[in-house]
């Protein structure tokens, strides 16, 4: 661990007064019972005591593992803070030390955690499923000559796959999907045995909604290019798990692979790979000078008939409740709908509780269930969102659209 990782982790924290307002906010408060180490506040007061520990002693023995692990790095907790507190950077940098082991005495890493990253770094998927999640894209036909890269990142495609791992978890229990999660570490190949496990009806549905992109950008003139089996996951995984070093070596081996096929533009289709790539890559990857955007921000160019009924919409939290807020998904699907937002909404959205689906299933659905029923209370017809996370969270509930599907219905031919 550096010394800059202790001023970090120190900056965040000392600033604290303890007021309690991130926990007003904080989703896995409630949904865990009210634990204080599940909250925001928690979190802090643990990272303070981190802290202490690393200037005393050099090392801590404290079991930090499953108060920062739950963190859903939504950054609720700072867009209330009087004093700019977040605990979602507690919660990472404070991962980060878990994952180095040079200042634990005890090893406090997630076995699933573990198990995602060995699988992403050597099949550059976390799910080693490359070729099966290409195939949303038979019949289509791309531009070869494009510097403009249609980049999905797998992102709509792992979540069938993922969603029934963490039903699985959720039977079997933790100490199964340890024992699970060990054994692939140690054998990254066996992960290829959750390709038979997987929600059918979610795939067919997460590959309708990248045909409809692809048509948009199509219809909105746009010519792209797309890597099909050999497109690799951005690492988001590896970056919000706290595997620092990891996630630098992995992401540059992405961008070689951006560099080789002459890209000069990615286009992301959800908001974790756009705030990943526009955010965190230019800070562990050199010279990494391509134009990120999303494929929202070509949405312009079209027309969309008028929208009867009322609708409401899920913002994520990697668009609404970053420093930089992204906030076209709002804007396009006002400009012709009724659009009503729930109570829990702009900076103050409530996360859907999809980050911990895999290392804390329960948990995300208590998170997820809360966020329908606010969603729910606007009496809107449908819900939108623009994250296939959310939409694999949120879609127990049949209201649920994911924005290109609503985008696709109404835009005008």
């Amino acid at each position: 661990m550096s010394e800059d990782l202790v001023a970090d982790l120190q900056k965040e924290v000392e600033n604290c007064i303890n007021c309690g307002f991130c926990e007003s906010v904080c989703p896995t408060y409630p949904a865990s019972g009210y634990t204080m180490s599940k909250g925001a506040r928690g979190r802090v007061d643990l990272g303070k005591s981190l802290l202490s520990d690393l200037i005393q002693n050099g090392r801590t023995t404290m079991d930090l593992s499953d108060s920062f692990y739950s963190c859903l790095d939504c950054f609720a907790c700072v867009q209330v803070c009087p004093a700019g507190v977040n605990a979602g950077k507690v919660s990472h940098i404070s991962r980060e030390i878990i994952v180095s082991q040079k200042y634990t005495e005890m090893d406090n890493r997630k076995e699933t955690a573990n198990m995602i990253v060995s699988t992403t770094r050597k099949y550059h998927d976390p799910l080693g499923l490359n070729r099966k999640i290409s195939g949303w894209a038979e019949g289509l036909t791309f531009s070869q000559r494009s510097t403009s890269l249609l980049y999905t990142g797998n992102m709509y495609q792992i979540m069938p796959y993922s969603k029934k791992l963490s039903e699985m978890s959720m039977r079997m229990g933790s100490r199964y999907t340890a024992i699970l999660g060990r054994a692939i570490s140690r054998r990254p190949s066996l992960i290829k045995a959750t390709g038979l496990f997987y929600n059918r009806e979610m795939a067919i549905t997460m590959n309708s909604y990248l045909k409809y992109i692809a048509d948009l950008l199509g219809k909105a003139g746009i010519e792209f290019r797309y890597m099909g089996e050999d497109e690799p996951y951005p690492g988001t995984f590896l970056y919000d798990l706290g595997y620092e070093e990891e996630f630098r070596e992995y992401a540059n081996q992405v961008a070689d692979m951006f560099r080789k096929m002459g890209t000069e533009e990615i286009i992301t289709v959800d908001p974790h790979t756009y705030d990943l790539l526009k955010n965190q890559y230019p800070v562990y990857v050199k010279n990494f000078d391509f134009k990120v955007t999303h494929y929202l921000d070509y949405m312009k160019k079209l027309k969309f008939r008028k929208v009867g009924g009322q609708v409401t919409m899920h913002e994520a939290c990697h668009f609404s409740l970053r420093e930089d807020p992204y906030n076209v998904p709002v804007d396009l699907v006002r400009s012709f709908s009724n659009l009503v937002l729930p109570s829990r909404s702009g900076k103050r959205t409530m996360c859907c509780g999809g980050p911990n689906d895999l290392i804390y299933p329960n948990l995300s659905e208590k998170i997820s269930r809360e966020r329908i029923q606010n969603l729910m209370e606007t009496g809107s017809e449908r819900i939108i969102t623009a994250c296939p996370i959310c939409y694999a969270n949120l879609g127990s509930e049949k209201s649920v659209v994911d924005i290109s599907q609503f985008l696709h219905e109404n835009v005008v031919r």
